[in-house]
């Protein structure tokens, strides 16, 4: 097991026992984790932004609040950004758009984060729905990975991490997070299952007869300097066995596992000469 590990992307739910999950956390190595807060209120079984306030003062050495924005019909202005700041929120998050990321209507809220230092992480690709209910408004389309190429040519001193690597357009998300200095990835999702882990596979796997120690032909090595450690719902041991059995296929060397498992999201959380 990896002795240092920041999982950029999980959440809090009233159901769950907190503290227990901290200590969790803890054995499993976690030096930071950032807390992403889906709904600006608190809901039946959801903590909003000012309910995960009280979680972030208890465990300030862990945990690392990621705001809930309003993205429509009403959008948040920049001076939301600013009072999330003064609150004790480290970054945004980004998920149901009510129009593209890409959208102008957004910018003032880039230009503000970035100003502030504010890293935003963003729901990309397919969002889950629950069969039989009406979600209006929420569209795939909305949420593509290929909406961030704007804001990060727009904005390159923007930290922005793409949630989910954009699924089900991996490739995208993989050719973006490539050539955009200031854009990271992580593919979180489906539950840490055997099935996202066969999708992973197939992803990253070289072709036979691949010299695995070169980058053109072995990609994972390209790739995973720009990839991080997130487990959206499931408890890390879930993701930390799947990666470990995903690197050890793919070869990647010591250093290389080191970047995915803290030291990018270090680099994107702008902690990297904090937590050396």
């Amino acid at each position: 097991m990896p002795q240092r590990i920041i999982n950029v992307h999980t959440h809090l739910h009233k159901h769950q026992d907190i503290d227990q999950r901290v200590r969790l956390w803890r054995d499993c190595g976690l030096v930071k984790v950032c807390i992403q807060v889906g709904s600006t209120t608190d809901g039946p079984d959801r903590y909003g932004n000012q309910g995960v306030l009280g979680w972030l003062r208890k465990y300030p050495d862990l945990l690392l609040g990621f705001a809930h924005v309003e993205l429509g019909p009403t959008v948040d202005g920049p001076e939301k950004v600013e009072q999330f700041k003064q609150q004790g929120f480290t970054g945004l998050k980004f998920i149901g758009p009510a129009w593209p990321y890409d959208d102008d209507r957004y910018f003032g809220l880039y230009e503000k984060a970035q100003e502030l230092g504010m890293p935003i992480l963003f729901h990309t690709g397919y969002l889950s729905h629950t069969p039989g209910r009406p979600q209006v408004g929420i569209s795939t389309e909305k949420m593509r990975p290929a909406r961030l190429d704007a804001i990060a040519r727009a904005f390159p001193d923007l930290r922005m991490m793409m949630a989910h690597l954009g699924y089900p357009e991996f490739e995208m998300g993989l050719t973006l997070i490539r050539f955009f200095e200031n854009l990271y990835g992580e593919y979180s999702g489906g539950g840490g299952s055997r099935f996202r882990e066969t999708m992973l596979r197939k992803l990253l796997r070289p072709l036979p007869g691949t010299d695995m120690s070169d980058p053109q032909q072995n990609q994972a090595l390209t790739h995973f300097r720009k990839l991080c450690f997130a487990t959206d719902n499931p408890e890390p041991p879930v993701w930390i066995a799947l990666n470990e059995r995903l690197m050890g296929e793919l070869e990647l060397p010591e250093d290389l596992r080191e970047d995915f498992w803290w030291r990018n999201a270090a680099r994107w959380l702008g902690m990297a000469d904090t937590l050396t």
